[in-house]
């Protein structure tokens, strides 16, 4: 069991319970303790006495001779050691329920609890609609979204599939292209009127334009030139943005109700040009540059049914109900 890796400072206490081995159980405890910041919260959940859940952290600190949790009014963290072990054991705890599969005869059968990853906007746009047809398809899934903008580790916590744009090369991880889309302009449409709509590209920088902050105060988007230049370039404006959101999904709010013109997927804004409430701006200057939607899996989960299950349902949303072309 790889549950030794703890930071430096709590290996020398480590050291006296040196072959101490966990009970998966008390493992479990602890992950859903600190996901759901309450002892009460995992035992309802497991239909267990609150006392059954302190008693299996109790059992996990005094093995390791470390704390693991600190206790307050705004419920359970976890300290260093307890963050690491935590992320540790979801992965041992994905991979006994993998070998349990692969030893029963339920092998094929989709169960268990699968945790999805992505940003807060693929989550509420494209994931959550069909998430009723994936519960009615595999009853016995059950399924942790875990929506955020920044690029979650698999291993450490404990992902089993992730949505992602970008892949890189790297043999950690599988990869599953789902399709492909276009990054365009979008503004409300009482933006437009108040303000006017931009002809030419280069009248952004008189425009309110709303950015992700992660882009920094100056965004440069690049442009197609229906008419060529001279030197083959694209077309590339530099705006400073009247406002910054720290996800996409922020972004995508804030352009609905009016605060500018800014980028967004263009599947994630079909639902809201479709139903007049966004428009495209610039549509003849779109730079053409195609990105691509993935479903990432770690090389040891890839085969798990509730895996390959998932991300073939992905595939087929992708296709039928998600607007994203597909990859040839």
């Amino acid at each position: 069991m790889a549950i030794m890796a703890f930071a430096p400072h709590a290996k020398a206490r480590l050291m006296k319970n040196a072959f101490f081995l966990p009970d998966p159980a008390d493992l479990r405890w602890l992950v859903r303790s600190l996901d759901l910041r309450s002892f009460s919260a995992a035992a309802r959940e497991m239909d267990v006495a609150v006392s059954v859940v302190a008693r299996g952290v109790d059992r996990l600190e005094a093995g390791y001779g470390v704390r693991l949790l600190r206790r307050s009014t705004h419920g359970l963290s976890a300290t260093p050691e307890g963050a690491e072990l935590a992320q540790e054991a979801r992965a041992l705890l994905a991979q006994l329920e993998d070998i349990g599969a692969s030893l029963s005869d339920q092998r094929s059968r989709v169960a268990g609890t699968l945790r999805l990853a992505s940003s807060q906007e693929i989550c509420e746009a494209l994931v959550l609609p069909h998430l009723a047809d994936l519960h009615a398809r595999y009853p016995a899934l059950r399924v942790e979204l875990l929506a955020d903008d920044r690029v979650a580790d698999l291993v450490t916590e404990g992902i089993d599939v992730a949505l992602r744009t970008t892949v890189g090369h790297s043999d950690l991880v599988v990869a599953r292209a789902l399709g492909r889309f276009e990054r365009r302009l979008y503004a409300a449409p009482g933006y437009l009127e108040q303000h006017g709509t931009p002809a030419e590209p280069s009248e952004l920088q008189q425009h309110h334009t709303v950015t992700h902050t992660a882009q920094g105060p100056a965004v440069t988007w690049a442009f197609h030139n229906p008419k060529g230049n001279a030197q083959g370039k694209p077309l590339e404006v530099t705006v400073r943005s009247r406002l910054a959101a720290s996800s996409s999904a922020l972004v995508h709010h804030a352009l609905v109700s009016g605060a500018g013109i800014g980028m967004l997927s263009s599947p994630l804004a079909a639902a809201d040009v479709a139903q007049g409430r966004l428009v495209e701006v610039l549509a003849p200057f779109a730079s053409r540059t195609v990105h691509t939607l993935y479903a990432v899996s770690s090389p040891g989960r890839r085969n798990a049914a509730r895996v390959k299950a998932v991300i073939d349902f992905l595939v087929k949303a992708s296709k039928d109900r998600w607007a994203l072309a597909p990859v040839r």
